[in-house]
């Protein structure tokens, strides 16, 4: 594969993710570890998740040796640089007890054990780890013990600020971690299989309404007059105009497939009020300030239906026939 000179964190996962649909695991790890070593990636900071894909990559061509050399790298590196290494060491450990080290695997996992209450990444990644080595019985105790400890804490606490979501983040996913567990061994239910069922259920009615919302919204695109230089000027847009417009396309199909014709509008939007918006949000989240920019504009009364007629004209603006201009552009 022909890779840019420098690479970011999201090229990196495609890279991965393109060897493992239909190419060469041991060939993409190979070009991973290359960009690192030649120091092409655009962040440097990202060294130690790129060591990590390629160790993933080798461990899935059944090479569990190099992934442990390249998985021990990373975790060097992210102590280098002050970083957590608690699930490097954790996929470390899984790779230990494909090796038979299992003495070494359960020595690192015991030593992580306690960071069950602090991360709740660690759940799932600590119990296909134990998972590997044979030790369900001791994936369950560990997961029951923690989950217990977080409920009693989490019931204690009155604070929503960001160490409260953390606590209710951790609590979440050793409840369901351990529910699935314990569907996985056929137990049967007891309490905190009931609670992780409850939480479950909020958080499909939370997700369902954040979409609901989210479709309700229409899909924000910029005229050609405006688009001239945003894509410089507000880092994450499209390059081109012509890319804008053909993933703006493309988005409104694949609501309209999905029967969800709530979404099928249109609503043109200002580079000067879009730019000035990105300012104030000083970095926040790209995605968040297009939806209220959106928001905003269909509350002003400017959306527009979609799709048009194949005979009308386009509904970005270029003045061609929607069947001549943007409508072939959902199949690009």
């Amino acid at each position: 594969m022909t890779t840019s000179a420098s690479l970011t964190l999201e090229e990196l996962a495609d890279i991965a993710e393109e060897a493992s649909a239909h190419g060469d695991l041991k060939a993409a790890a190979a070009e991973l570890v290359a960009a690192v070593d030649d120091a092409r990636l655009a962040d440097s900071r990202d060294v130690p998740a790129a060591l990590g894909i390629a160790a993933e990559l080798l461990d899935n061509a059944d090479d569990q040796a190099g992934s442990l050399v390249l998985t021990e790298r990373a975790i060097e590196v992210h102590r280098a640089m002050g970083s957590a290494a608690e699930l490097p060491r954790i996929f470390r450990a899984r790779l230990l007890f494909g090796l038979g080290r299992s003495e070494e695997a359960m020595a690192e996992l015991t030593a992580l054990r306690p960071r069950l209450l602090h991360d709740a990444e660690v759940p799932a990644e600590m119990t296909e780890s134990l998972l590997a080595g044979g030790h369900g019985k001791t994936a369950l105790d560990w997961l029951t013990e923690a989950a217990r400890e977080a409920r009693d804490a989490f019931m204690r606490t009155t604070s929503f600020d960001d160490d409260g979501e953390q606590a209710t983040a951790v609590l979440f996913a050793l409840l369901t971690e351990r529910h699935h567990l314990r569907h996985d061994l056929d137990l049967p239910h007891d309490s905190l299989d009931e609670m992780a069922e409850e939480l479950e259920e909020e958080a499909e009615r939370v997700e369902r309404a954040r979409l609901a919302e989210a479709l309700a919204t229409p899909v924000l695109f910029f005229p050609r007059e405006e688009f001239v230089g945003l894509g410089e000027s507000v880092p994450g847009m499209a390059a081109s105009w012509d890319a804008h417009r053909g993933d703006v396309e493309r988005l409104l199909v694949a609501r309209s497939d999905a029967g969800l014709g709530i979404g099928c509008e249109v609503v043109p939007g200002s580079a000067t009020e879009l730019t000035s918006r990105v300012d104030r949000a000083d970095g926040g989240d790209l995605d968040d300030t297009l939806a209220d920019y959106a928001r905003d504009l269909d509350e002003r009364g400017l959306a527009r239906s979609w799709p048009p007629a194949r005979n009308d004209a386009c509904w970005c603006g270029s003045g061609a026939k929607y069947k001549k201009c943007c409508l072939p552009r959902s199949r690009a």
